[in-house]
């Protein structure tokens, strides 16, 4: 009978077919992918299992770089039909150990992470649960947080190396990482005059498909960004704002935000970007951010006084330039005032760290939907604009929202989700640890699930 039933279904159109079948809840609709071809062909077509929608943000805490630990930040939910739980500590890898990760990078649905236990990067699809331990690289695994006291032997955690992850299951279920070769420090620096980034400039590539390690030399096309000294290497306090902060993987391009540059890597090759703001302005008092949105590639800052701008990059023939596309005075204590209401509701707030998601608090959202609906939540009135004094200076990024022109901003504990075309401001709840482990939020990676991969 079930054979009989695909057959009929086969015979459908395949967007009736991708419209009936995306009736189906997640789960069923993951089963559903290995029916038969034609049902495989039109659900991959239509993207059924590459679901547009935000599950939360993975973030590290400054004051957890010694325990590296992280947490997940996402509307409390229980396993319901439009998704499943997400476990932000990883338990199922090792459930009968303590789970302590530190996220390293994301990227359409796979999160990489750095585990203490064994000194190892792991790629992980926290929605089906599969996961890989990448193998150990010869020159270490990569820097993470500010820096710890020496290791003893050679312990990796000494290397200052950033990684990437690059995935794109519309196009293949394999992914790849990307090691990035070691940051000089300060005194490494000092009168080097050679130019950089250098060319040929030689990276690491660790690929799904052969399991190894590779080297990996891109040609630069156009100038260099400077030279050594000029750049400075070691200027940013490396633990709130470091150098190789963020990328985004946009149409087969991996943009990588670094000193006051981007560097665009494709294929084999690589091209300096200048960022909208300068390495003064970097050094200074101005948050910034490269991240992916609804149309490519975003730069988004806030200066001291949190006025918000926020750039895309457009392409004009041969040249590539950062178009203004949202400027806005953030009035952050209205944030503020709009979290007193949840002071004593912690646990029914609208989204909610993992630490605070136990069972016994779930019962509360238990007919919420998982995935956030960035037209839903809490409203907050910015209308207010009176002087800030004691917010001012405060407001981080945590993220563009990858489907929508929405980005996500946290003022001391307030995280919120700004719309770019509207300002309007929706309140998401409190991002702040309590006791020993109380830290601002050191980096942070917007999650979307992804049912398919390898």
């Amino acid at each position: 009978m079930a054979t009989e039933s695909a057959t009929t279904a086969a015979a459908l159109p395949d967007d009736v077919l991708a419209g009936i079948l995306r009736r189906l809840p997640l789960r069923s609709l993951a089963v559903s992918r290995c029916v038969c071809k034609s049902w495989r062909a039109a659900m991959d077509e239509h993207q059924l299992l590459l679901p547009r929608s935000v599950r939360g943000l993975f973030i590290n805490y400054g004051n957890h770089c010694y325990l590296r630990r992280s947490h997940f930040f996402a509307r409390p939910a229980v396993a319901v039909d439009d998704g499943p739980m997400i476990d932000g500590k990883f338990s199922f890898i090792d459930p009968d150990k303590l789970s302590v990760v530190e996220f390293v990078d994301h990227c359409n649905g796979l999160i990489l992470f750095f585990r203490p236990l064994d000194q190892a990067m792991y790629v992980c699809n926290p929605a089906t649960q599969r996961w890989a331990r990448l193998p150990p690289h010869p020159a270490g695994t990569l820097r993470r947080g500010r820096r710890r006291p020496p290791c003893s032997g050679e312990d990796p955690c000494v290397s200052r190396r950033r990684a990437f992850l690059v995935f794109d299951p519309a196009v293949s279920p394999h992914y790849t990482v990307m090691l990035a070769p070691d940051e000089l420090t300060r005194d490494e620096a000092k009168g080097n005059h050679m130019e950089w980034p250098p060319s040929p400039w030689m990276w690491h590539e660790f690929s799904s498909r052969s399991g190894r390690w590779e080297e990996k030399v891109f040609v630069r096309e156009g100038e260099a960004a400077g030279t050594v000294q000029g750049l400075l290497f070691d200027s940013f306090g490396y633990a709130f704002n470091p150098k190789w902060r963020y990328a985004a993987y946009w149409q087969g391009e991996l943009y990588v935000d670094c000193v006051a540059n981007m560097l665009s890597l494709l294929n084999n090759k690589y091209q300096v970007i200048k960022t909208p703001i300068d390495l003064e302005e970097r050094n200074k008092d101005v948050r910034s951010y490269l991240g992916r949105s609804e149309n490519g590639v975003y730069f988004a800052a806030i200066d001291g006084m949190d006025t918000l701008w926020v750039w895309i990059l457009g392409e004009y023939g041969d040249e590539m330039e950062w178009v203004p596309k949202h400027q806005v005075n953030l009035n952050a204590r209205s944030w503020w005032l709009h979290e007193q209401r949840y002071d004593k509701l912690k646990y029914d707030e609208p989204w909610i760290l993992d630490k605070y998601n136990k069972e016994k608090y779930r019962k509360v959202s238990a007919q919420r939907k998982v995935c956030w609906d960035s037209d839903e939540d809490d409203i907050i009135d910015a209308s207010d604009d009176k002087e800030e004094e004691i917010y001012s200076g405060s407001v981080k990024i945590l993220g563009f929202h990858p489907f929508k022109e929405v980005i996500f901003l946290c003022n001391k504990d307030s995280a919120v989700a700004c719309h770019m075309n509207s300002s309007k401001v929706q309140y998401l709840g409190l991002t702040g640890l309590e006791g020993l482990y109380d830290s601002d939020e050191r980096e942070s990676f917007v999650y979307t699930p992804c049912l398919i991969g390898d």
